[in-house]
């Protein structure tokens, strides 16, 4: 820990069609002066296939960990994966599910992108983390989940709904999770504290009121790619997280701040 990339990955599925999908949010943080208590944003921004990310994240030097908002490995032929049965049972009280991944549907095919990923990662000798001992002073990336996570670290008592709806509906769903970002990720009592500068500052403002569309669902990737990372340096400080799911089934990490407890 010091000088690892921290990195979030809003990872899009795959389309209903089987088509190959484009749009994934990208975040990186790292250890401001290699202070494992003070974050700071490098780089946002919004990319399309596997190949573009795994560049983007080659693009700088150093090891990384890498959270990934999308199933990693989907085995089952249907229903639901023991991951998110898991998710809806242990967070039922905060009204909180899960999408099924399962190989009968077609997102989940050839241009699916999680397993793409998972296999570029492999490739340049990251470590998939489904259980603690895992964790290495290598390359490491993990399936993650960002509703969990946010009432785990922002004490909700639900879901913040900022993907569905009506226009207006979303824009107030994303400028709430924007002010949980900022109060309970980057405020004085937030460990570790994400500084608020620049493009995060930029990112978290209460966007225009003709924001919408194309524009509109970029924030809202770039918003859990921003969750996403802080939940790879929660990871990489050693703080604890649940593991949700089976091992080579699929694993979810979530960080864990006592809610379940």
């Amino acid at each position: 820990m010091g000088g690892r990339r921290l990195i979030g990955i809003d990872l899009a599925w795959g389309k209903l069609d089987g088509g190959e999908p484009a749009g994934s949010g990208c975040a990186e943080l790292v250890w401001k002066d290699g202070n494992p208590d003070k974050l700071e944003l490098t780089r946002l921004c919004s990319l399309g296939r596997v190949k573009e990310i795994v560049q983007w994240i080659e693009s700088e030097p150093g090891d990384w960990v890498v959270a990934i908002a999308a199933p990693l490995i989907v085995t089952n032929p249907k229903g639901s994966r023991k991951a998110e049965k898991q998710v809806r049972k242990c967070y039922k009280d905060f009204r909180l599910g899960a999408h099924s991944s399962n190989t009968n549907r077609k997102q989940f095919r050839e241009h699916y992108q999680g397993r793409h990923i998972l296999d570029q990662l492999r490739a340049r000798k990251g470590t998939l983390v489904e259980k603690p001992e895992h964790l290495n002073g290598g390359p490491l990336f993990f399936e993650t989940y960002p509703h969990p996570a946010m009432i785990e670290l922002f004490g909700l008592d639900g879901i913040i709904k900022y993907k569905k709806g009506n226009v207006a509906d979303k824009r107030v769903g994303q400028q709430r999770l924007a002010n949980c970002i900022r109060e309970h990720l980057c405020g004085e009592l937030a460990d570790p504290r994400l500084r608020l500068v620049g493009g995060l500052d930029e990112l978290l403002r209460k966007p225009e009121k003709e924001l919408e569309g194309q524009r509109l669902k970029c924030r809202e990737d770039l918003l859990d790619a921003v969750v996403c990372a802080y939940i790879a340096a929660w990871v990489d400080k050693g703080l604890p997280w649940h593991p949700l799911g089976e091992i080579n089934e699929g694993v979810i990490v979530v960080p864990d701040a006592g809610r379940l407890s």
